[in-house]
């Protein structure tokens, strides 16, 4: 019995000793900062460069990277809770990565730091060390755990396809390139994935009931016709109010399943995995005041702020602007006028107001007017030497005073006053 008692004393004083070692009081890894309109841009045109522009399958594209982009999507990546922060430093051959995880209360430290060690070999990266804490562990146990971890991940289709897309990776000094074989399914794995991760069971099952419903309602109407947006948003709103329920949570659905519809996407085959696209022609067209634009706007603005809030909203209707003023089509307050609307329709209609909401929205009347204002007097399609000769640089006092206008005219709108 005392040799018993005594293992048992040692035992417990190795494992406390252990985890004094593994558990740290600070993170090694600070979080990422939140999500920024200029990040916004950043990410779409990274996106768009590295793919190839006849989206032709079978081509092997490189993906260049400085040490910072590397950093900025992993910390956009991190959609596991515990992850508290990740960050990797590059240099030739060789990339360290850092990972911060948050543990539950205990008298050792609040937090487990990884470091991990790859180095490259051929066109790979393998694990060379890992530490946790100030404990280093085995290079065998790393490889263990990466192997399980391997295994794991293997069941989940999406990260099996990427895998086996990579074709070589080469780390340099604050620097690193992936080489990938191009295939159009890709991106529908991943969307697919995104969705399964941030999307609950009942949630999925209510998106799919309105996305049903708006497709039953679309085929009332001739196909390649044009509809006004607020006689269908009259009938989604008013199937809303029958079905009854959490009014935020049933607006949220309706909102995204019209914004899916305006924007080409299939609920169907994003939740479901059906099929190898999520995209589709939708087969008819929604206007407002007359300008499918503007109900694209609206729509999608709308579905935003109503799941993430109407400041990203605004944020991606404002650099889908700066973008343009770059690349041609032209700086529009008119499209900065209906992202605003949608905004701030979709902060009413998830919040306390959600049931007036729904209300209001279901009677609406047989007018555009009853659903937005019109902006189509507001400056749009200016160039950069135009937009510049007029309004200097966003932010100036003529560009504020837009702003400002286009406030008014919401703010005296029925149906956006507060």
């Amino acid at each position: 019995m005392k040799r018993l008692f005594a293992f048992l004393l040692f035992l417990a004083g190795g494992l406390a000793a252990l985890a004094w070692a593994a558990l740290d009081e600070q993170p090694r890894v600070e979080p990422g900062g939140r999500i920024t309109r200029d990040d916004l841009v950043w990410a779409k045109r990274l996106f768009e460069r590295n793919l190839p522009r006849a989206r032709t399958a079978d081509t092997v594209q490189t993906l260049e990277l400085s040490a910072e982009e590397v950093n900025r999507l992993l910390n956009y990546a991190i959609v596991v809770k515990p992850v508290y922060g990740v960050a990797a430093s590059l240099e030739e051959g060789k990339a360290l990565l850092n990972v911060s995880l948050r543990v539950p209360e205990n008298p050792f430290g609040e937090y487990l730091n990884f470091t991990a060690e790859l180095s490259q070999q051929d066109r790979n990266l393998v694990l060379s060390g890992m530490q946790a804490g100030s404990l280093p562990l085995p290079s065998f146990l790393g490889r263990g755990v990466l192997w399980v971890a391997q295994r794991w991940l293997r069941q989940d289709p999406a990260y099996t396809a990427l895998i086996e897309a990579m074709q070589g990776i080469r780390v340099a000094e604050n620097h690193l390139s992936l080489d990938f074989h191009w295939r159009p399914e890709l991106l529908t794995l991943v969307e697919r994935k995104g969705a399964e991760v941030l999307i609950g069971m009942e949630e999925k099952q209510r998106l799919l009931v309105y996305a049903e419903f708006v497709n039953r309602t679309m085929k009332r109407y001739p196909d390649k016709s044009l509809q006004p947006a607020h006689e269908v948003l009259a009938r989604v709103f008013g199937y809303a109010q029958r079905r009854g329920g959490d009014a935020a949570a049933e607006n949220r659905a309706a909102f995204t399943a019209l914004a899916a519809y305006v924007a080409g996407i299939s609920l169907h085959q994003l939740l479901e995995g059906r099929g190898r696209s999520t995209r589709r022609a939708p087969p008819v067209l929604l206007t407002l005041h007359g300008r499918r634009d503007a109900a694209e706007h609206l729509l999608i603005a709308a579905a935003l702020s109503a799941n993430g809030g109407s400041r990203l909203a605004n944020a991606m209707g404002l650099a889908k602007e700066e973008e343009d003023v770059q690349s041609g089509s032209g700086f529009s307050f008119t499209d900065i006028a209906y992202d605003r609307a949608g905004a701030k329709l979709g902060e009413l209609g998830a919040g306390p107001r959600a049931a007036d909401m729904q209300a209001r929205l279901a009677k609406l009347g047989n007018k555009d007017g009853a659903l937005a204002p019109s902006f189509s007097d507001l400056p749009e399609f200016m160039p950069e030497a135009a937009f510049v000769r007029r309004f200097g640089t966003v932010g100036s006092a003529a560009y504020r005073a837009q702003l400002a206008e286009i406030e008014r005219r919401l703010a005296g709108h029925p149906l956006y006053r507060q």
